[in-house]
């Protein structure tokens, strides 16, 4: 009953979006009575990208999506190649890997015209550390100092890639003392927020003062779209300008316009499964080596992501030089139902009552899997592994919900279906300290590993390449070994768009969207 209210919602909310950007026309570039050009607005929409919860770069991933729509910057911004380079920073110093100096840019303003200096800096640092878990697991700071524009970092332990973790939006600059996070943001970005409505939409005017430049557009909306249909609807009218991150079941419809440029751009989005070790099921390494073993990764690849991802049996994406699958051991090397029956009855799994479902011990192999609506295709796989684990006997209970904060809270769930970016900086360092470490900000396995936790450690603190990639790589090791959890394909990020934009290429870290340079021809 509320999956089905759920989609009979989504449906309102597609007719009411696709009659709200009728009324609202598709191309305001001009004025047809006089000629005068008008403001030049472009629009974006996407099913999940601009989720945004809360006006506060602080607060969860919201950072993430301020930076897509050109409000925050960062004091390095990632190349195509995913190597910082200085954005509000005019120099750096690593003095001894505790201690970094950056001198920062002195042309730089808010969006309210108040000059960026390195105590403004300090305070929005200073906030957002204590405000966010992620950014104590990120970077361990014992204090900032400020002097003119000059921010100096003194940290608790040695950091080798401390300009990588200061490229991820978490570390956003923005005026901590005039914004109040409610109708009012002051970034150092080309645009500026004018209207906020969480998981509907954002509008932004061009910041005219800002350092790198004039922006192209007066105007940018960013639309949340619950539905594919609507969204591709949407793009095919020319009611907004670009899909982004385009649900790939419409993607073959603009594949061969010339009025469409598809643009697609591998990432480090893993598609994965967490199993919550809270849960007396998921304690048991076979149970979550059977699920994993019933994943058709290939078949998934094909007929719910149409080509759009690589399969993994691994973690990290294969062009990665410390990714793939080639020389580890897996425990889960293919699809194998049967070997996962087999594997179940070893563990002293049977269906004693014969009602379908295995039980151990008196207790039911019954699970819940909980996912997100705004991935269609998370909620897809969930009903195909549904399907595969009751062909072994273990019932799964589908939870498609608009958040999952409150489970997070609350545990209660024993398996979820998640994507991410695993490694958006290049570091993979990231990956493990907010997932894999124990009492890790986004360890939804509740996973623990002592042997794990030292190597993250002895990451930290290695310089050599070719010694961390050996590191990293024996940690992965031992996390497939526990099948602490699954990531079943890395998913490549396509944005579609109408030929007349221009200024604009989708970027691998998945970091960034509209920027100074992107324009749009009527």
């Amino acid at each position: 009953m509320k999956k089905n209210l759920k989609s009979i919602l989504a449906l309102l909310i597609s007719l009411l979006f696709m009659i709200s950007l009728t009324a609202c026309g598709s191309s305001p570039a001009s004025t047809a009575s006089t000629g005068t050009p008008g403001p030049k607005v472009m629009k974006f929409g996407s099913t999940g990208y601009f989720a945004t919860e809360k006006l506060d770069p602080a607060n969860g991933w919201d950072g993430w999506y301020m930076t897509y729509d050109g409000t925050l910057e960062t004091l390095f911004k990632l190349d195509q190649n995913c190597v910082p380079q200085p954005c509000l920073v005019k120099s750096y110093e690593n003095v001894d890997n505790l201690t970094w100096v950056f001198t920062l840019r002195d042309d730089v303003t808010f969006q309210n015209g108040e000059k960026m200096t390195a105590a403004a800096v300090k305070k929005c640092f200073e906030r957002t550390y204590q405000t966010n878990s992620r950014a104590k697991a990120q970077i361990s700071i014992k204090s900032l100092e400020a002097d003119g524009q000059k921010l100096t970092f003194q940290l608790e332990k040695p950091s080798l890639t401390l300009i990588y973790d200061l490229s991820d939006p978490l570390w956003s600059v923005y005026d901590a003392e005039k914004s109040n996070y409610t109708d009012t943001l002051y970034g150092t970005g080309p645009y500026k927020i004018t209207k906020f409505e969480p998981f509907k939409e954002t509008v932004v005017v061009k910041y005219a003062s800002y350092w790198g430049g004039e922006p192209k557009l007066d105007e940018a909306h960013l639309i949340t779209v619950s539905d594919t249909d609507a969204l591709t609807m949407a793009l095919q009218n020319g009611e907004i300008d670009m899909a982004v991150a385009m649900p790939v079941a419409g993607i073959s419809l603009f594949a061969n316009n010339k009025e469409f440029v598809v643009d697609a751009a591998t990432t480090s989005r893993g598609n994965r499964l967490y199993f919550n070790m809270d849960r007396a099921a998921m304690k048991d390494s076979a149970v979550r080596q059977a699920i994993a073993m019933c994943i058709d990764r290939e078949g998934i690849v094909r007929s719910l992501y149409n080509g759009m991802a690589e399969a993994s049996y691994g973690f990290l994406p294969a062009f990665l030089p410390y990714g793939g699958s080639d020389g580890l051991k897996l425990s889960v090397s293919s699809y194998n139902p049967e070997g996962a029956k087999q594997l179940l009855a070893d563990a002293g799994y049977a269906d004693t009552n014969k009602d379908g479902t295995l039980d151990k011990n008196g207790t039911e192999l019954s699970l819940k899997i909980v996912t997100f609506s705004s991935r269609k295709e998370l909620g897809q796989f969930c009903e195909l592994l549904q399907s595969e684990l009751a062909n072994i006997g273990i019932k799964l209970k589908v939870d498609i919900l608009e958040s999952v904060s409150d489970v997070h809270a609350s545990g209660d769930y024993d398996l979820e279906c998640a994507t991410g970016v695993m490694v958006p900086t290049g570091n993979a360092q990231y990956f493990f300290n907010i997932i894999a470490v124990t009492g890790a900000s986004s360890n939804w396995s509740h996973y623990s590993n002592t042997e794990v936790d030292r190597l993250a450690k002895e990451l930290e603190a290695t310089s050599d390449e070719g010694k961390r990639n050996e590191i990293i790589r024996s940690m992965v090791q031992i996390m497939l070994d526990d099948n602490m959890m699954t990531v079943y394909n890395h998913q490549k990020l396509t944005n579609i768009y109408s030929s007349q934009v221009t200024g604009f290429k989708t970027h691998p870290s998945e970091y960034y969207l509209l920027d100074v340079n992107t324009d749009i021809v009527r």
